[in-house]
């Protein structure tokens, strides 16, 4: 896949597009954090497959590539969207994918070499980084009366946002730390016990923990003026999902490649 373009688009994307999931930091976070979790064999076949670009810096790839219309088709597979009380199994799927569909799709065609939603195996590595890091965050298995948040306008230390966005980024920017920082300090204590736990359970358990936490991210009280109560209520759980994530996702590169 050539990457001569990249920046261009990352230029027309800042123009184009108004949020990413996780954010830039929070999808580096996760290819970081699965960096450390994969094995010596699947990280060698990965860093030749991806000629050296690391999973850190692959996991903005697929919103970066928002900008190129020849990929709108692939908007939708980042989110899901299941209303209260209902299950993935229960709704009308969206004929253009979801981020479950998406994921379990490029697992399989990961497996057999054949290639079909995507047009290579690098392509298909590098959306698998950020598809994974989507599900974890809570309001990408969204509401489908609030498009997951995004209609629900609130402030972040008086600046005018909305909910979906603050889960995506502002918390994790607001830390001020890097995503090397982000990864050291969330990946510190989890143990070998912790990682197997996390990595026994399937993509759709991975989209119904979302969906039973995404309530949670709606506890705001009367004020809509986001600051210091918010995130000390929060972080805790945007701390978990990207580590989760990102042992999840080394979970299945080891699987894979490994």
């Amino acid at each position: 896949m050539e990457r001569k373009n990249l920046v261009l688009v990352s230029i027309a994307l800042v123009c184009s597009m108004q949020l990413f999931a996780w954010g830039k930091t929070g999808h580096r976070v996760v290819g970081y954090v699965a960096q450390q979790h994969i094995s010596k064999k699947a990280h060698k076949n990965i860093d030749k497959l991806l000629n050296g670009y690391s999973l850190e810096m692959s996991g903005n790839y697929m919103d970066f590539i928002k900008a190129d219309t020849n990929y709108k088709h692939m908007g939708a597979w980042h989110y899901v969207s299941i209303p209260d009380g209902k299950t993935y199994e229960d709704i009308t799927k969206n004929p253009k994918g979801d981020v479950i569909w998406a994921i379990e799709t490029l697992i399989e065609e990961l497996k057999t070499k054949k290639f079909k939603i995507v047009p290579s195996e690098e392509f298909a590595v590098m959306a698998l980084v950020h598809f994974v890091g989507d599900l974890h965050q809570p309001l990408h298995v969204g509401l489908p009366e609030d498009k997951g948040g995004n209609s629900i306008k609130v402030e972040f230390f008086g600046d005018k946002t909305n909910l979906h966005r603050v889960w995506d980024s502002d918390l994790i920017e607001h830390q001020g730390l890097s995503y090397t920082e982000w990864g050291g300090h969330i990946n510190r204590g989890v143990d070998r016990l912790q990682v197997l736990e996390w990595q026994s359970t399937t993509v759709r358990d991975w989209a119904a923990e979302s969906q039973q936490l995404r309530t949670q991210c709606y506890d705001f009280g009367n004020s809509t003026n986001l600051k210091y109560e918010y995130i000390y209520r929060h972080m805790g759980t945007v701390e978990k999902r990207l580590e989760q994530a990102g042992v999840r996702l080394a979970g299945i590169l080891n699987e894979l490649y490994g």
